[in-house]
């Protein structure tokens, strides 16, 4: 019995055998060039992701996230999150990237609010600069007293 185990071929080797596989058929028929299928669409794995996880994750932490629109198992990853610690939202949407093996959180939701961008005194009083931003919603908000005497 003859020995069965795998060979690999570099390109040019195939291009080679190939030459001399067509270089010794009998029988004509329709010439094709030796083709290296790629991966079909469907059955290349994705890198990218949108997913859902829950509670808070801190950075360099770990956290099992779900696919969005996935109910089949396997629909889960471990994903590592490098950027900042996001607090506990309850259930939060998320966007994560694959990077070799392993899978990391790229953008979480972020929240947009009004913030004061600046203050000066009018003839009428304060006035504040107010602008909607998007930020990520990881900070504790402070209230700061301003004083004020009647003139």
């Amino acid at each position: 019995m003859s020995d069965l185990r795998p060979t690999q071929f570099t390109f040019e080797s195939a291009e080679r055998i190939a030459n001399v596989v067509r270089a010794v058929e009998t029988a004509p028929r329709p010439a094709r060039s030796l083709v290296f299928d790629g991966i079909p669409e469907g059955r290349k794995p994705k890198t990218f992701r949108v997913a859902t996880f829950t509670g808070a994750w801190p950075i360099g932490g770990t956290k099992t996230v779900t696919f969005r629109g996935v109910t089949s198992t396997p629909n889960t990853v471990s994903a590592t999150n490098l950027f900042y610690t996001l607090p506990d939202n309850g259930t939060s949407d998320c966007a994560i990237a694959k990077e070799g093996t392993a899978w990391y959180l790229v953008q979480d939701v972020h929240t947009q609010i009004t913030v004061i961008t600046g203050a000066s005194l009018g003839t009428a009083g304060i006035e504040f600069t107010r602008a909607v931003v998007t930020v990520v919603a990881t900070a504790t908000a402070s209230v700061t007293t301003i004083t004020t005497t009647a003139c």
